[in-house]
């Protein structure tokens, strides 16, 4: 039988679980509330008055009841599409069966907030990185430039790409068929079938030769026994003076960013690399010009730049 400093003993651990559980339950509460505002916002739907006046309770008393004022409808859709994608995966860690550090989700919800995602890092890819690249701006906006999504999910990126660069065709390949299936549906809704061509296929599996001037690699998603093969496999379906960017998770300033990026890396099935790794091992399938610039602060991703020897 249990002593009274034992008991006292488990009451006072139980009592520091329900504390820390209880702050963390309303953390998720309050992002999804917010979430519901960028909705709101983002749509123009108004939520339920009764639903809409606790909200606004809750985010008046943190003080950030005017946070999305001046933020433009895209960033909203962003931020939401960040808000769903992760809080929809984060709740399988709950349940044994979800587990699985795999890539195996058929839930439409969660896939096209995905793709949602990914198509935020097409304005940041055209206005911020591509025209760093050496020739690629030039090369996208000509006749016959094309760009290759691996891992093209539900197409997200690749219609947003094919929309900022009216020249562009993108070939989109992922060996996931519930994404394909999601990612042709979007593909004809955004009426550019003609531009855009999907294939279910991994990445090592590429045979393509000399054929796009932009490769991008989300390793996140990508496994890790994998990752050097579509390197090699990327690397030889570029054209000479072709680039690749090779996005990892941005593991942040701190060890609790950095350690919740490992998490969401394994969840997602993809390989860890530091960028020093990256760094190396495009170097080593041949790459040249392999540069890994500072990731502004908040961002989802490190992107590092890589180029295929140009033709002298």
């Amino acid at each position: 039988m249990k002593n009274e400093a034992d008991l006292n003993e488990v009451r006072t651990g139980s009592q520091a679980l329900r504390e820390y559980v209880n702050r963390h339950t309303n953390s998720t509460t309050i992002l999804a509330a917010l979430g519901a505002v960028l909705d709101a916002r983002a749509t123009g739907t108004p939520l339920p008055e009764t639903i809409r006046a606790r909200i606004d309770e809750v985010l008046d008393t943190l003080g950030v009841g005017g946070l999305t004022e001046g933020v433009s409808a895209a960033d909203l859709r962003q931020m939401l599409a960040e808000i769903r994608f992760n809080t929809l995966l984060d709740a399988k860690l709950l349940f044994d069966a979800a587990r699985p550090p795999a890539w195996d989700h058929t839930e439409t919800e969660l896939l096209q907030a995905g793709g949602e995602v990914s198509a935020g890092f097409a304005g940041a890819l055209t206005h911020a990185i591509v025209p760093r690249l050496d020739g690629l701006s030039h090369q996208l906006s000509s006749p016959g430039g094309a760009f290759l999504d691996v891992g093209v999910g539900v197409a997200g990126l690749s219609i947003a790409m094919a929309r900022l660069w009216p020249s562009l065709s993108v070939v989109g390949i992922d060996p996931w068929a519930p994404s394909i299936a999601l990612a042709r549906e979007n593909v004809r809704g955004a009426g550019l079938t003609d531009r855009i061509q999907l294939r279910e296929q991994a990445v090592e599996d590429l045979s393509d030769t000399d054929a796009f001037d932009l490769a991008w690699i989300p390793s996140a998603f990508v496994p890790g026994r994998v990752i050097q093969a579509a390197c090699e496999h990327v690397h030889r379906a570029l054209r000479p003076g072709g680039w690749l960017l090779f996005a990892t998770v941005n593991p942040g300033a701190d060890p609790v960013t950095a350690s919740l990026a490992r998490l969401r890396t394994a969840l997602w099935g993809g390989g860890l690399m530091a960028p020093g790794q990256v760094e190396t091992l495009l170097s080593q399938t041949g790459f040249v010009d392999v540069r890994t610039p500072a990731s502004p602060p908040g961002a989802v991703a490190a992107l590092t730049a890589a180029r295929r020897m140009p033709n002298r």
